[in-house]
């Protein structure tokens, strides 16, 4: 595995494994971004390393955490009393 500095978004951060795979069992990703969670977040897998075992390149890795996979998580987090909203 290489040495993957993975960066979370502070809010998403201090969840633990099982809070993940709560997560992507309740936010019913796509297959695509369920694998991506699997092995970026859980395995701490590099984007690149991540990208290169599905076959896509770094940066579709990097979109799809942005725009679909960190959202549906404090969506789902927010909904699961994971993590407290920060507006009160």
């Amino acid at each position: 595995m290489a040495d993957a500095r993975l960066k979370l978004p502070s809010d998403l951060a201090g969840l633990t494994r099982s809070e993940w795979e709560l997560i992507v069992r309740e936010a019913r990703y796509s297959q695509l971004d369920a694998e991506i969670v699997r092995m970026h977040i859980l395995d701490g897998l590099a984007q690149v390393d991540t990208a290169t075992e599905l076959d896509r390149v770094r940066m579709t890795i990097s979109r799809r955490l942005q725009r679909n996979i960190y959202p549906r998580a404090r969506e789902v987090a927010l909904k699961l009393n994971i993590i407290k909203n920060p507006e009160g």
